[in-house]
């Protein structure tokens, strides 16, 4: 009576979990990425129309 042992696959859905995750991660990143790009020509071109200017 011999019996098969089953292979744990616990670390295999872990890593996959992980990879999945950051990946998700990159790809909300990325997509968020030219989402200010007007903004930043703006402060770029007078220092003023940024809400986090130095008042003096």
């Amino acid at each position: 009576m011999s019996q098969a042992k089953e292979k744990d696959n616990f670390w295999l859905y872990v890593i996959g979990g992980v990879i999945v995750f950051v990946a998700v991660v990159f790809m909300i990143k990325g997509s968020e990425h030219g989402k200010y790009v007007k903004a930043e020509q703006l402060v770029a071109e007078d220092i003023h129309n940024s809400a986090y200017s130095v008042k003096k």
